[in-house]
């Protein structure tokens, strides 16, 4: 008896403690859906953070792709009549594809105040399962949870063409730098405040003299540090690289920190807050979507109007910066994806849709009504003769002899789309007739053959507009023929209208914070807001 008695004993003891650890292993696999004490090995914090030198050539991009659209032909970017406020081109292109846009406004006072906005942001409660589920939530694209190998864990790198060279540069900064080779390897240290050459030299980058590597990359070991490139200031670090003898001077910089340098050079600084936000958002969209485009070139941006206008830190306003740090991570999305974030500087009235400006018809570019009331954009005339007319068409080769007349449905108002004028009114294309034979030009063919600021315009053919009932006027008389053009709106038409959102912007309610979120479902048709990171 005793000793079956210690048997059962022992069998009772062995049946007790499997039957224990399962339950602890059952309840460990349904942490995550409780929110009582945590035994499981808490996870690292992790730092967020725009500047951390360490990583500005390791940093994971995006891994969303963007939308596929028809290649569009790249508008001509400069106009003739040169307004009170001065734009800049009419819109930012990919080599494939036409993209962004027209600084409204010429320089403002306020350029160059530096930002004292804090540029490192850390969790504090990594290893919480609240914390660990706003990781995951803010990483959701529509209902869709982002696989962990996929979220943008950091703010991403872009790379910024500030332009290539034959001649030897100078770099300066008031941190020490550290130079690395092709493979990110440190080569050397380079004193803080030393005024350092770099130049090209048999298909290596040399450094004070010395060849180092096909490709080298200088970055200040303080990331708060910015550097100097013959005496301009970059944030982020400077990457040199030999190209068939010349030396390709590439800005890497983290994409908050570039849009410190972009928002303020498309955009006037004492606009109100949410114009500033909404620009800081479309900027920030248009990057990330340019930046997959181009992942397997050199760059993935230039710092002019082909892209978006970039000015370093000399660009900076404390507005504009206000506006990209209230912003951080925010990105437009359509079907998952960052949108092709066109804007333009006005929008004339009405916006256009895009399958009538290139021929791609993107579901979120579609005609709105703009609120722009800015009386330089907003309305032009331009005043030339019906010789002039005739010299300009024979130089682009559609020249018709002596005009006769100009068909052309008579402009009128926005949402009556015809077969040669868009949804906003803006010239699909218009037939010109002449003793000669007669002609038909695309909408953008003749704003760039004529100089203007947009399609979105008539002729009144002796007779002014100013003065009369508005009513267009497409026959010539044959002798001493006047000819005015009137128009509205200043670019491609396409998305986000800056003059009209910054009119938006002073119709915002009181205390709503967000209101730029307003600005750019109107403009954007159908699109989802997510914070990316």
């Amino acid at each position: 008896m005793k000793t079956k008695r210690l048997q059962l004993m022992i069998m009772a003891t062995l049946f007790l403690g499997v039957n224990i650890g399962g339950a602890s292993v059952a309840q460990g696999a349904t942490l995550q859906h409780k929110s009582t004490v945590v035994t499981k090995k808490p996870m690292p914090k992790s730092t967020v953070s725009t500047i951390n030198v360490s990583k500005v050539n390791s940093t994971k991009k995006s891994t969303f792709r963007p939308l596929v659209t028809k290649p569009a032909p790249k508008p001509v970017s400069k106009v003739s009549s040169k307004p009170a406020a001065k734009p800049a081109a009419s819109g930012a292109t990919t080599k494939a594809q036409k993209t962004v846009a027209p600084k409204p406004v010429a320089k403002t006072t306020s350029t160059g105040v530096k930002s004292t906005a804090s540029k490192v942001v850390k969790t504090s409660n990594a290893n919480s399962i609240q914390a660990n589920t706003a990781v995951i939530t803010r990483n959701k694209v529509g209902s869709v949870v982002t696989p962990a190998t996929e979220r943008i864990e950091h703010v991403p790198n872009v790379r910024v063409l500030l332009g290539s060279r034959s001649s030897d540069a100078k770099v300066t900064s008031t941190a020490n730098m550290v130079v690395l080779n092709s493979n990110n390897g440190q080569v050397s240290t380079i004193s803080a405040n030393r005024g350092t050459s770099v130049g090209v030299q048999g298909g290596k980058i040399v450094v004070n003299g010395k060849a180092i590597d096909s490709v080298v990359t200088l970055k200040p070991a303080n990331s708060d540090a910015p550097f100097l490139f013959e005496g301009k200031g970059y944030r982020g670090g400077l990457t040199l690289r030999a190209n068939n003898g010349k030396m390709m001077v590439i800005n890497s910089v983290p994409l908050e920190d570039y849009l410190y340098g972009v928002v303020p050079q498309e955009v006037v600084p004492s606009w109100p807050a949410a114009a500033l936000e909404a620009q800081a958002v479309a900027a920030r969209t248009y990057a990330l979507h340019t930046m997959e485009e181009n992942k397997g070139k050199l760059y993935d941006v230039s710092t002019s109007t082909d892209h978006q206008v970039y000015n370093g830190v000399s660009g900076e306003t404390q507005a504009t910066t206000n506006a990209v740090n209230k912003t951080k991570g925010m990105v437009m999305l359509y079907n998952q994806r960052p949108i092709n974030a066109l804007f333009h500087s006005d929008g004339g009235g009405y916006t256009e849709d895009s399958v009538n400006v290139w021929g791609s018809d993107v579901p979120y570019l579609k005609g709105v009504k703009d609120f722009s009331t800015g009386t330089s954009t907003s309305n032009w005339t331009v005043t030339t003769s019906r010789q002039a007319l005739e010299s300009k068409l024979n130089a682009a080769s559609k020249g018709v002899g002596k005009l006769k007349s100009i068909q052309l449905t008579p402009l009128g108002k926005p949402g009556q789309q015809t077969s040669d004028r868009g949804v906003s009114g803006r010239i699909k294309s218009a037939t010109f007739i002449g003793t000669s034979g007669k002609t038909t030009v695309d909408g953008d063919s003749l704003r760039s053959i004529l100089g203007l600021k947009s399609t979105l315009f008539d002729f009144y053919v002796n007779h002014n507009p100013v003065k009369g009932t508005g009513k267009a006027y497409h026959n010539f008389t044959g002798s001493n023929d006047t000819v005015y053009i009137k128009g509205h709106g200043w670019g491609h038409g396409l998305g986000m209208s800056q003059w009209g959102a910054a009119e938006m912007a002073k119709r915002a309610t009181p205390g709503d914070t967000n209101y730029y979120q307003t600005i750019l479902r109107h403009y954007y048709s159908g699109i989802t807001l997510k914070k990316m990171y």
